[in-house]
């Protein structure tokens, strides 16, 4: 056993009932906190090879831009400013 956990356990043999039951809400949410970094942490992986796969998918089946008709208008279009959520 750590020092840190023998600190913390002869800290919680003095405290009444209802303050050692807020203590162990408060031990299970940095669990849950851990958990959740180290999911995000999984979910952060570098993913190129997939973006390149889905990339190369699209450029064999030649229909990316079939609907374009002028390219030109399109992308004037699309660079035009729009309002975007959340801002005035």
């Amino acid at each position: 056993m750590s020092v840190i956990t023998q600190q913390i356990l002869e800290n919680m043999e003095n405290l009444p009932p209802e303050m050692q039951a807020e203590a162990l809400d408060f031990v299970r949410f940095l669990k849950t906190k851990l958990m959740k970094t180290e999911a995000v942490a999984l979910e952060q992986e570098p993913n190129g090879k997939k973006a390149a796969a889905i990339m190369s998918e699209i450029a064999t089946r030649g229909t990316a831009f079939q609907g374009i008709d002028d390219p030109f208008a399109w992308q004037r279009d699309m660079r035009q400013d729009r309002p975007l959520p959340g801002r005035n």
